[in-house]
């Protein structure tokens, strides 16, 4: 058991050094630990901290490892840094688990402060829980966006993902390829906050987990992976021999 442990450490604290060294992760919350007070740390390089607003509540039972419960008065605002500045490549990623009908709730978007729709990019979840959808905002106000009709409010665990290349923006579920619409514009920017939990006063009601984001478009390879097996510590390495993966580590 002694050795075990010395093991679990060691590779824990390499996986932690991998995570410090891959400067496409821009945002990674796992949830695995309570938050401390109402911070919600980010694990990757660039420190994009979030706060917890309203009542939203740790549990240890979610997707792996920890997760947030969120109530439907609460949400994670994490301040607005150049690292979150994403005008072409992207990747949006999150598990949820809710049973009910949710209408209308970004559960990962950024504010856009200025004239037009007050968001940039997002993964949204609406019609009583039986759309999902990418979406993203030109600088012309236009929005470009794709979606998926099903039944994601059964109370089972789903993976939400949206990705943008500069050629097509794109909605994964589950990870199956939802839809696609071709686009190559830039994404407008602005000094708005990342919130993951709800879009304005259209409250998340349910479970979230393992929110990350990436200035890259992960492929459809590496998001079915990210569904069966957890995400790769390192999903743009040409490589491919860095196979660990979050939910292995955690096993441990």
């Amino acid at each position: 058991m002694k050795v075990f442990s010395i093991t679990a450490v060691f590779v824990i604290f390499l996986v932690s050094t991998v995570w410090a060294q891959n400067p496409n992760i821009v945002l990674y919350m796992p949830f695995d630990e309570p938050p401390d007070g109402d911070l919600v740390k980010d694990l990757s390089i660039y420190e994009n901290h979030g706060k917890i607003i309203g009542d939203v509540k740790w549990r240890k039972n979610g997707r792996f490892g920890g997760a947030l419960e969120f109530s439907g008065t609460g949400k994670i605002e994490v301040p607005h840094s150049e690292s979150l500045d994403l005008k072409r490549d992207m990747t949006l990623e999150i598990w949820f688990k809710t049973e009910e009908p949710q209408k209308g709730r970004f559960l990962i978007y950024k504010i856009h402060i200025g004239a037009g729709r007050n968001y940039e990019w997002g993964i949204y979840l609406t019609g009583g829980s039986q759309t999902v959808s990418m979406y993203l905002v030109d600088p012309k106000n236009q929005v470009k966006f794709v979606s998926k009709n099903g039944n994601w409010g059964d109370g089972e665990w789903h993976l939400l993902v949206g990705t943008y290349d500069g050629k097509a923006v794109k909605c994964y579920i589950d990870g199956e390829l939802g839809g696609e619409v071709a686009w190559s514009g830039e994404v407008r920017t602005s000094e708005g906050s990342v919130i993951i939990g709800t879009w304005g006063g259209n409250y998340f009601i349910g479970m979230l987990d393992e929110a990350r984001i990436l200035n890259v478009a992960l492929t459809p390879e590496q998001i079915k992976k990210d569904y069966e097996s957890g995400y790769q510590f390192s999903p743009v390495d040409p490589s491919g021999k860095l196979t660990t993966r979050w939910t292995e580590i955690k096993k441990l």
